[in-house]
């Protein structure tokens, strides 16, 4: 196996199982993340779901390409698109 196939496997067991149990139901959380992210700004309205997964994303990326190499990056990242490719089935 190599390291994008262990990359995309590890951030599915985490998706889906440990980081699922500990911070909830991600459509619903980055709902709740849009709204309070949203406030903060001081904007009209939330930011919507898919939108706080693609910013999640991009801080990963930021991340990736700053200071040391850290493979957890590259699976959270990883992660974070799964997730909102999640939003997108669940809240079209």
């Amino acid at each position: 196996m190599n390291a994008a196939q262990r990359t995309l496997k590890e951030a599915a067991t985490l998706i889906g199982g440990e980081r699922n149990e500990t911070h909830g139901h991600y459509p619903t959380e980055a709902e709740r993340i849009g709204i309070v992210w949203g406030a903060l700004l001081d904007l009209p309205e939330s930011i919507h779901p898919r939108t706080v997964a693609a910013m999640m994303v991009g801080l990963k990326m930021v991340r990736a390409t700053a200071g040391r190499i850290h493979a957890d990056d590259w699976c959270d990242a990883a992660g974070y698109a799964a997730l909102g490719a999640l939003i997108d089935e669940e809240r079209p």
